[in-house]
């Protein structure tokens, strides 16, 4: 998988279903690229990953879903890296109720979620894009916190709600470390 190939895929995309999430997908993947470059990482594949986690989106609106979606689209055409990244970007500790979103998922692929994830020891490219997801939005980036109010807001609090948020700043502190700076300086 390359850039461009990855772009295009966006951009295929983006004719199925067009929303806020293409955006967010391309300040997820630039994000991505400038912490992977300061980290010592691979930035074009950090890119490549941010700009692919969402694709699962193409097909229509929904929740939980699109993870996937993106995972069964990306294993089909053989990028295995990037469909590992559409299921585990969202869940930034491991407990399938631990999203935004709502479930619109069958039992069954919920219970392929979660088998998945506990089968799964998440490395640094998971962790930067689950990272990028969260502090990146339809028209820029922003501070954690915002984030998480705005999600709050959009699907309620939840029992995992805090979990979560402490999983958040668990990858920016990861991050900053390994930057040795600030992530948000990046914006």
């Amino acid at each position: 998988m390359d850039r461009k190939f990855a772009e295009k895929l966006l951009l295929e995309a983006k004719s199925m279903n067009e929303g806020a999430w293409i955006e967010h997908s391309y300040y997820v993947a630039h994000l991505a690229e400038k912490i992977a470059s300061k980290a010592g990482m691979d930035s074009e594949k950090a890119y490549i990953l941010g700009i692919l986690h969402d694709i699962g989106r193409r097909n229509g609106n929904m929740q939980a879903r699109h993870a996937i979606e993106g995972f069964q689209f990306l294993t089909n055409i053989g990028f295995d890296e990037g469909a590992r990244i559409c299921l585990t970007h969202t869940f930034q500790y491991k407990d399938i109720e631990a999203i935004y979103d709502t479930w619109d998922c069958n039992d069954d692929e919920k219970h392929f979620l979660t088998e998945y994830l506990e089968n799964t020891t998440y490395n640094d490219y998971d962790k930067l894009i689950q990272l990028c997801d969260a502090l990146s939005l339809a028209n820029g980036y922003c501070y954690a916190e915002k984030k998480m109010v705005n999600s709050v807001l959009k699907f309620g609090f939840k029992d995992t709600t805090i979990s979560k948020w402490k999983a958040i700043f668990e990858l920016k502190e990861y991050f900053d470390g390994k930057i040795n700076g600030d992530v948000y300086s990046l914006f």
